[in-house]
Formats: structure tokens, sequence, C-alpha cells
């Protein structure tokens, strides 16, 4: 993997990941936009913090193709993220951060307040605007993966950084705003309580460390030298299909070469099968789920896709119960739902 580090000014960086050696024909791009007004607000009941930033209120909004922020530049007159002629992976800092490692003094209220410390950074997987990671090839899905975990562990070296978490967004279902191929990464000065929650239940006693060799052949979608992708008998979301390695590692910044072939593989086949069920693109929530500081050896890093539609005409919205309790109502029952993915079944209307 090669890396060209670009200073955008205003405390971004831009750093483009390429196969080989590349040469870019850089451009001026978009201007910073100011977000170190970034704060914590403590809720006093739910015991965690809540993110408040004003600068996210004014980002992209579903452009145009022309006016496509992560697609490359040709010349000065169509400004984007990605001021370059060409590239294949990119990550640059958002330039309407939740976070900021420059966030200012918060507000002082009647409730604990806190800066807004963090990262926040943008994955584009692609220059072409209609990709997908279903059609990005396995070299392309490699080196996302190789730079993702190049970032982390950047982010991880900084003192005041606890938790990255990698993730796309797919789909206007969900609430995307850019329809360009593009995931992101959320770097955390705390610890969310659910993450601790999981990572502590690691520590105790890794609950993935032995499916490779258990899982259940009506759960299980594909099983490689090294990896293996399966629907999880907890699935909370229809069609949920989890991706790992068979090792244990904190991350992707840990994988060995035949891993993450094995690995990126797996993605492809996730993307695919989930959108060929209903012959259509698949709203989903993806999440990297990587070893937060202090856990280092006792996390099993996973990929978790969690898909929004339980038929071909009908979306998994969570309403009332699950949004305020945090409890989910799974129609689809994953046993089931794996048989689907593996094409043994027809997906509901």
């Amino acid at each position: 993997m090669k890396k060209h580090i670009i200073d955008r000014g205003g405390n971004r960086v831009l750093t483009l990941y390429s196969v080989d050696t590349k040469s870019y024909q850089e451009f001026d791009g978009l201007p910073p936009v100011s977000s170190t007004d970034a704060h914590m607000r403590w809720h006093p009941l739910r015991q965690e913090w809540i993110g408040h930033a004003s600068a996210r209120q004014g980002r992209t909004f579903l452009p145009n193709q022309a006016d496509c922020p992560l697609c490359v530049m040709s010349n000065n007159e169509q400004p984007t993220d990605i001021p370059v002629d060409d590239y294949e992976v990119a990550i640059f800092t958002n330039r309407f951060s939740a976070l900021s490692p420059y966030a200012s003094a918060p507000p002082s209220l009647e409730i604990d307040t806190k800066a807004g410390i963090g990262r926040c950074d943008v994955i584009s997987y692609s220059a072409d605007h209609d990709a997908n990671l279903a059609s990005l090839s396995i070299e392309r899905i490699s080196l996302l993966i190789q730079a993702i975990g190049d970032k982390v562990s950047e982010n991880y070296e900084q003192e005041d950084i606890v938790w990255s978490l990698p993730f796309e967004n797919r789909g206007r279902e969900i609430g995307v705003t850019l329809d360009h191929p593009h995931g992101q990464i959320y770097s955390l000065s705390v610890l969310p309580n659910a993450i601790k929650i999981q990572a502590d239940a690691m520590a105790k006693s890794n609950p993935l460390s032995g499916l490779y060799d258990s899982i259940s052949e009506e759960l299980l979608l594909d099983k490689a030298e090294t990896a293996i992708s399966y629907v999880p008998r907890w699935a909370r979301y229809p069609f949920e299909t989890w991706v790992m390695p068979k090792r244990t590692v904190d991350g992707p910044q840990d994988l060995r070469a035949d891993e993450i072939l094995d690995l990126a593989q797996m993605i492809k086949a996730a993307a695919m099968r989930l959108d060929k069920i209903y012959d259509a693109p698949m709203p989903y929530t993806l999440a990297w789920q990587v070893a937060p500081k202090g856990y280092e050896g006792k996390f099993h890093f996973h990929l978790c896709f969690q898909p929004l539609k339980r038929g071909r005409n009908k979306q998994k919205f969570l309403a009332s119960v699950e949004q305020i309790s945090g409890f989910f109502l799974v129609d689809l029952q994953p046993e089931r739902a794996a048989a689907i993915l593996r094409s043994e079944e027809a997906g509901d209307e």
C-alpha cells in the first residue's frame, strides 16, 4: 500500500491510498468549515454523553453528481473535498465534523458539559461515483481494509482518543446525504456505554473466538481459511450479516495479507447477497468493530452489516420500543434470513 498525504489547510488532511505509487494533479478544493464549537452534554438519566455540533446542520445534502464533493477535479471551477484528478481510496478530515481535536471550551450550563474532542474522517471508496462494495474489485476492498487500519492506528496514537468506529451508512432510507460510495471514521474521546458493554463481555469470555469451528451450518454464509461470514443467532436486524477473521485481532491494522484477502472476498460477497435479495441496492449500516483502548488483545474485530429491509416493500424502522428502550423486535428469524441470503429461499414481498 502506498500513501500520499496532502495538507488541506484549516487543520484538514487528505490521505490518498493506492496499490502502487501514483502521481496526482492537485487543485484548491472546497474551503474549511469551523467545527470548534463541538461539545458534549451529560444525560443525567441515561448516564452518557450527547454530542452537539452546529456545523453539521449545514452539511452538503444530496447534491447532483456534478456537485458531488467526493468526485475528482479536473479544474478549479467545480471544487470538491478530494481536489485531485484521480484516486483509488481517499480518507480526509470531515468538513462538517461532529467532533474536533481543536474544540473550544464548552458552554457553561446547569448540566455537565465538556469539549467535543475527537476526530471525524470521511472514507471515499472510489473515484467512481456509481461504485459500491458489491461492485468494487477484491483488490480495491483489500486496499480499503488496509487504509482503514492505517487511519485507526494513526488516530489511536492521539492520547485523547479512546475508540475509533469506521462505519458506512448506505442508502437514502438510512439518511445518507451523499450518494457517492463512502464511509466515515468517528474517533471519540469517550467510550459509549454500549461499546463498553461489548468490550467487557469479550474481555470476560470472548463469544466469537470459537465460532469459526462451531458455527451452525444453518447460519453460515462463507468460510475460508482465515475468516467466516454468517448470520448471528442474536441478530437484531433482518439479514444482519457478520464478517470476521478466525484469529482474534484488535482491528484491520493487525491483519495479515491472507486475512485481508479472505475478508475482502467476504465483504464483497456479503454486499452482493444483500443486493440480490430484492434485486435492488440494500440500505444498511456497516460497523467495523475494533477494540477500544485498554482492551487490546481481548477484543475480536468483526464487521457487522445491519440491513433495513425485511421485505421487498417493507422497511425495518426503529420505532418507539426500540428507540426508547433499546429492546429490539425481530420479525425475520436469523435462521431463515441466512437461507434467503444463500438463495435457498425467496425473500418476502
